[in-house]
């Protein structure tokens, strides 16, 4: 049985405009945490690699609005599925726009050491 590991996931998060009354952007906090373990079981049921991006704003109450997932068609639903659980806090509505990479893992010895990781940066 082979596992597969989400290798990366590199999320950028574009501002958009929104009412002065929100000081502080929404945000996911622990999406670097979150998504590879709900997207773990997703990877072992599929069992293969696959590229998808995902688009969804996080409204002024924390609430995940999904845009657009694309890419391999049998990751989709798990894809959304996870943007759903995500626990965000609600502020100025944030654009999210995430690239997901699912892949095997090189050696089995070396699975600990690359860890499922994501990145999240602000886009200027």
């Amino acid at each position: 049985m082979k596992f597969f590991t989400l290798a990366t996931v590199t999320a950028t998060l574009l501002g958009l405009a929104a009412p002065a009354a929100f000081a502080d952007p929404a945000v996911c906090p622990n999406a670097a945490e979150q998504l590879p373990e709900l997207l773990a079981s997703a990877m072992q049921r599929q069992g293969r690699e696959g590229d998808m991006m995902a688009e969804f704003e996080v409204d002024a109450k924390g609430s995940v609005r999904q845009i657009s997932v694309q890419g391999y068609r049998q990751y989709r639903t798990p894809v959304r599925l996870a943007l759903e659980s995500l626990e965000c806090h609600g502020g100025t509505p944030q654009r999210y726009v995430l690239r997901i990479r699912f892949a095997e893992p090189v050696k089995p010895s070396e699975l600990a050491a690359s860890a499922p990781m994501i990145a999240i940066s602000v886009a200027r």
